[in-house]
């Protein structure tokens, strides 16, 4: 197990006839902000935020399937001996979309030593926690989402001992970049469970311009090891 601690513009329309080449031009220009900013370890400013998540997710979707489950079964190897995740008893959970990391596997080896696991599902703009077993039924939610079906027997999200969270980039500081929602800070502010971020090393950037709302994380796990953020 590799365990590493740590200390802790509105929008514009473009005319279709405005050539491909200019966009080009302009991811390549945030492509240059990007690196500038990886490399000096400064924060991302906002507009850089923004092309942070395309380059993250671009990143990601690059990956083959083999890969992100190879990267999955490596990351589990980190997590099997960390004492808050083998004392939960409730963990959160929640099911992959696209190329996501899996949390499936973790959530199955928690299930066998005897753990709950709850899914989130949407309710306007909050979240609530059910119940939920490998071959559930489930059904969609925004952007195609999977999700419990309300039936499924809700939990206090206050009683969730550890939530795996889903994300497109962890700061070296343990800010969480998700995906616009809110869904996470808003339920962060709320609960006191502990946040491991879920993910694939090259998520891992360097912090940005935090907000009143952002909730940090308290550890990033990925195939690499579980960083723990103090």
């Amino acid at each position: 197990m590799v365990v590493t601690t740590l200390s802790r513009k509105g929008s514009r329309a473009y005319s279709s006839a405005v050539p491909r080449v200019f966009f080009s031009l302009l991811s390549f220009l945030e492509h240059l902000q990007l690196n500038a900013a990886a490399m000096t370890g400064t924060s991302y400013t906002a507009l850089e935020k923004r092309s942070l998540r395309r380059r993250l997710r671009s990143d990601r979707d690059a990956m083959t399937a083999g890969q992100r489950a190879d990267y999955t079964k490596r990351a589990l190897t980190h997590l099997v001996t960390w004492e808050p995740w083998t004392r939960a008893t409730l963990v959160g959970s929640y099911l992959p979309h696209e190329s996501e990391f899996d949390p499936r596997p973790l959530a199955q080896a928690a299930r066998a030593r005897g753990a709950d696991i709850v899914c989130p599902r949407v309710n306007g703009n909050a979240m609530s926690f059910h119940h939920w077993h490998v071959g559930d039924d489930t059904e969609e939610t925004i952007g195609g989402v999977l999700q419990p079906r309300p039936a499924a027997p809700v939990v206090d999200a206050a009683t969730i001992n550890l939530f795996l969270t889903p994300l497109l980039g962890c700061g070296h500081s343990g800010m969480r970049l998700g995906y616009g929602g809110g869904f996470y800070d808003r339920l962060f502010a709320q609960v006191g469970g502990l946040r491991l971020g879920v993910g694939f090393a090259l998520q891992r950037v360097s912090d940005w311009e935090s907000e009143a709302h952002d909730q940090r994380l308290d550890g990033f796990l990925s195939e690499e090891g579980l960083t723990v953020f103090e």
